[in-house]
Parts: structure tokens; sequence; C-alpha cells
């Protein structure tokens, strides 16, 4: 047999003899038969694509013979039929893969190769492809085997192209959102020296936020997670750390709490992760985990402009989503965070919150046993207001009242997480570099919600004084307060003939940054009672199409948890103009949308070349 020279051409081999192979047993009782064509209808190295039963074929005449093969390149998707065959080697034309066109054999030595399927001419004129009873399912798992690999190689490539196209082929084939956020997870947490990243963290927020974004964005949703995590991820792994060996006296939770802080403390991330590896190994239950990392993220002051106790959030949802599959590596990065991020004691912002804050923590027990002997009802609206007081120092003294009265903690942070939402919708744009401090402190507030529900604690109402002072930080961003669109307001000379005309006005003006346009547009919806999912998966769509940073996807899910936690008008109101606010006061640029949608086309059969932009 002559051996293509292309095939050959990266080895330097002139030409090798090589064997004839013993032909491959069919088992001809697992087939069925489906007509295709009749077979005069083929011309010489013609290709001609088939679907059937679910399986997609690239059917190609040579000579008196015919051949069928899985009509989609495992490099990138690309329609088989489209290709040409030179020697009895079928070549996709896209990237110049080459393929034995009778076994589907790939030449590249780390490519996947081509189903190929048995074809007859049969005496009635047509042609046949035997299919196995199982194939249907068969293909998908090929397809869902080889979109794992094409996923991963995308991440070391950090090619969105190649991720977009990975997560297309994925979930064409049926594999749910869990299965690629789980594969994403563990890449970001194992390949990276760094702490919880924005990339899983957005992957999370993914998982959190699948039912309220168009399932038409969820491709779009993954690829946004997937290229952050590429982009902080350098291929190498991060070296293995083990739980400590098994004894018979184990260690009492006491003291692996104070080893914990200890080594937190003195920024060793090496015996604290191990630490923490030793909790999950000995199967405590996840609040225990919880108590450990969110007391160590609360140490100190604001950890991090809050990201330290926001990933730990984060980190426990990411977990619980995918049922604590790969914990050992997931819990890794979250140490990294704990011992390497601000600690704001050590500033000069914060050296006046010291003095009013170290008293307090100092009675952190005597407020706890208060709380928990006492139960009152908390006013959050009302509340809300004494959180954005100017002045730090009466309003700690007036949440350390409230919580003694026994206030449910969880509404506390709803009184923050409220209190930071009217921060944000009031952020007027000259603040223009500053749009993260108001992102975090509403992400933080958030993330308290979720820690006092997981792990509640004497120490984690640390977290609760934290914010207080911040929020009072935040009031210069305040200052001039931004317009916030007033009860009744509408856009001058506008009207709309439906709620969809009007979501479709908000991303036209979302398009131009006309940021107030947009809020008074949201807050028109809202009045008059529309579909509060459809504005959701508006707005999700409008940050999507942008290439976003992590602060606009957890302001965006924090609105939307706040806006369901409500029943208070003017609460839902401000949590969703802050989003609004947000979102559409940030121009980007849109390579992910353009990666996810070329992708998505290739998967439907679509030549890029014949795309109308105009």
């Amino acid at each position: 047999m002559q051996t293509p020279t292309s095939a050959l051409e990266e080895t330097g081999i002139g030409s090798i003899h090589v064997e004839e192979l013993p032909p491959i047993e069919i088992d001809e009782t697992q087939l069925e038969y489906h007509q295709l064509c009749p077979a005069e209808d083929f011309e010489e190295l013609e290709g001609k694509p088939f679907h059937v039963n679910g399986t997609h074929l690239a059917v190609f005449k040579t000579g008196d013979k015919y051949y069928a093969v899985d009509n989609r390149c495992p490099h990138m998707g690309y329609p088989m039929s489209k290709g040409s065959i030179r020697d009895g080697v079928l070549i996709c034309h896209w990237h110049h893969w080459e393929f034995d066109l009778k076994s589907g054999a790939c030449f590249l030595a780390f490519g996947d190769d081509l189903k190929a399927f048995p074809v007859e001419a049969r005496e009635d004129g047509y042609l046949y492809v035997g299919l196995g009873k199982g194939e249907r399912e068969a293909a998908k798992q090929r397809v869902i085997a080889n979109g794992k690999r094409a996923l991963e190689r995308g991440l070391k490539d950090r090619s969105t192209f190649f991720i977009a196209k990975a997560v297309t082929a994925l979930r064409d084939a049926g594999a749910t959102p869990a299965e690629i956020i789980q594969q994403g997870l563990h890449y970001g947490a194992h390949k990276s020296s760094d702490g919880w990243s924005s990339g899983v963290a957005i992957l999370t927020l993914a998982a959190n936020l699948w039912d309220d974004v168009d399932p038409n964005d969820h491709n779009l949703f993954l690829v946004h997670g997937l290229s952050q995590i590429s982009r902080r991820t350098t291929g190498s792994a991060r070296p293995y750390r083990a739980p400590f060996p098994r004894v018979i006296e184990e260690h009492d939770l006491e003291t692996l709490m104070r080893w914990f802080r200890y080594f937190i403390d003195k920024r060793h991330s090496g015996a604290a992760e191990r630490i923490l590896l030793t909790l999950n190994d000995r199967d405590y239950d996840k609040s225990v985990l919880a108590d450990f990392v969110y007391t160590a993220a609360t140490d100190y002051y604001f950890t991090g402009d809050g990201h330290a106790l926001d990933f730990a959030n984060k980190m426990f949802e990411a977990l619980d989503y995918v049922n604590w599959e790969g914990s050992h590596e997931i819990l890794r990065p979250i140490v990294v965070d704990l011992v390497s991020r601000t600690r704001h004691e050590e500033t000069s912002r914060w050296a006046d919150a010291v003095p009013v804050l170290e008293p307090v923590f100092e009675r952190l027990d005597s407020i706890w046993e208060d709380n928990q002997a006492n139960e009152a009802e908390l006013d959050i609206s009302a509340f809300t207001q004494t959180l954005l007081g100017d002045d730090f120092a009466p309003t700690v003294a007036a949440v350390e009242e409230k919580i003694r009265e026994g206030v449910k903690l969880t509404d506390i942070c709803r009184a923050m997480t409220y209190a930071s939402a009217v921060r944000t919708a009031r952020f007027h744009l000259k603040n223009e570099g500053d749009w993260h401090d108001v992102a975090n402190i509403y992400s933080y507030a958030h993330a308290l919600y979720h820690a006092f529900q997981y792990a509640p604690s004497a120490n984690l109402l640390r977290g609760i004084f934290h914010g207080v002072v911040y929020l009072a930080y935040l009031r210069w961003l305040n200052m001039p307060a931004a317009r916030i669109p007033r009860p009744g307001q509408r856009i001058p000379d506008e009207t709309y003939a439906s709620a969809n005309k009007m979501l479709e006005r908000l991303q036209e003006f979302a398009d131009f940054q006309k940021v107030y346009e947009a809020e008074i547009l949201v807050n028109q919806y809202l009045e008059e009672g529309h579909d509060i999912g459809a504005l959701k998966q508006t707005l999700s769509h409008i940050l999507l199409r942008e290439d976003a940073e992590l602060h606009m996807f957890q302001v965006l899910e924090v609105a939307f948890r706040h806006y369901d936690l409500s029943d208070d008008f003017e609460e839902q109101r401000m949590h969703m103009l802050a989003a609004t606010r947000y979102i559409t006061a940030q121009k980007l640029m849109k390579n992910i949308l353009w990666s996810t949608e070329n992708a998505e086309r290739l998967a439907r059969g679509e030549l890029l070349s014949e795309r109308d932009d105009d």
C-alpha cells in the first residue's frame, strides 16, 4: 500500500512497509440497515451528508465502493461531507486533519478517530448504512468523550473558540451542565497556583443562574466561565497535598480549628490546606468545613475587599452543585485567598475603624448568646436607612443592639444587601474607576446571607460589622448621588406596543450605554407588572453578549436572588435598578459572543465562509 506523503511530512519518513492488517469482524446481528438514497445519485469522490436516527453521516463514493463515517470532524466538528479524498485519505479542509476513509483512523498522533460504518449497495439500487442497535447512545458517548478531551485542549490552549466548540458539542450530545461545570471547576482548581479565581466563580454563577437565563444563552454562559479559567491557569498542576495519615486517636475539632487559624495568620498556606483536606477526608459535615473557612475569612478586616468570604461562599455553592465530586481539589485554592489577600486592619483607610470594632469583637460571645436567647423582628426597609448613615460608629452600635435583641442574622444581611443596592444605584458615572467597590460590598453582603445559613457562629458576626464600616466608607461614591428614577417616571415621547418591545428597547439603550434611560425603562416595566422572568433573561443577555468580568456577574446574581427574597416593591425595584445601572454602564468587547455563535453555527452544519454579517 502506498502511504500518503502528506500524512508523513511531519515525521520525515519517505516510505514505509505496512503489513496487511486482518479485517475487523463486524457482528452483523447487532446491525440495523437504513436506506439512504439511490446509489446513482453519487459522483466519484463526492460526499453527501445524512442524518439517521440521531447519527450524522458523511457518505462517499470512490471507484465502485461506498464508505460512511461520522460527519463531524473530531477536532472541531466541521462537516466531513465538505471534505475531499486523496488516495483513500479523507481530508477535513478546515485544519487539514487527515483520516483513513475505510476505518476512520486519524493520521495525527494526538487526534481522535472518526467512527466508520458499513455501507451496502443493494439490488434495488439504493444505498444502505448499517448502524449498531445502540449506535445512538454510543455516538452520544463518543461525542461527550471527545468533547471533554477537546474542552481540556481548549483550556490548555487558552482558546475561546476551541472552548466554545467543545461546549457546543457536549451540550448537543446531551452532556449535562453539571458535567461541564464539574470538569471546569476541577481544571481551574487543579491547574492554578492562585486562589479561587474569577473563572471558577463565574462557572458557579452559571450554575446558580441557569434557570434565570434564556436557554439560548446557556452555552455562552459556560464559555464565559471556562474562558476565564483558561486565562488564569498555567496548565501545570498544583503539587499534590495529602490529608493527615489516619491514626487511632484522631485530633479533636478544637485543636484543628486552633491550628488552622494559626497557620492562616502566619500565611502558611501548605499547613492550613492540609488541615482542610484532613477535615474533608474524615467526612466531617460540610458545615464544619464552612465554619473553619468562614472563621478564617473574618479573622481579619474585610479580607481581600470581601473576596475571601465571597469566594468561600461560591466554593461551597460549587461543591454542593457537583455533589462534592472532586472536593479534594476544589477545596484547595481557597486557602490561598485566606492567606494572601489584603487584611484591612493593616491599611490606613481602616485605621479609624479598629478602635471602634475591637471592643465589639471582645463582646462577640455575649452578643451571640443574647441573639440566640432572644427573638425579635427587623424592619428591613427602615434598618437599611440606618446602614446608609455617614458615620459608622453609631451604626455599629445600632447593629449590635439589634443583634442582641434577637433579630434574624440573615435579615441583617438582607438589609445590608439592600443598602448595597442603593449604593450601587446611586453610584455616579464620574466615579468610573470605583465600580468594583460597590460590587464588592453587594456580593459580600449576599455571601454573608448564605454563610449564616450554612454555618452560623459567633465568629461570623465579625463579618457583619466589617460590612457596616465598608458601607460607610462608600458614601463618598454617592457624592454627588446619581439620579434614581422616580415612581411613575417615563421616557418622553416613547410608547411601547408590548412588554417585548420594552425589552428590545432596553437592549438598544444598553448598546449605546444610555444608562439612565435603561433604568427608567426597567422602572416602568416593574411598575406595570410585566413578567420578571423575561426581564431577567434580557439583563442576562445584555451581560453575556459582552466580554464581561466577574463583578458584573456577581451584581446580576445578587440582584436576582434578593428580588426573589423580598415582597417589598421598593426593595425589589432597587435591586433591579442596581443591576441595570452596573451592567449597562460597562462597555466591553464581544469576542466571547462571536466565538460561541461561530461554534454553534458549525454545529448546525453551516459554513462560516457563507456567513452574512450585513
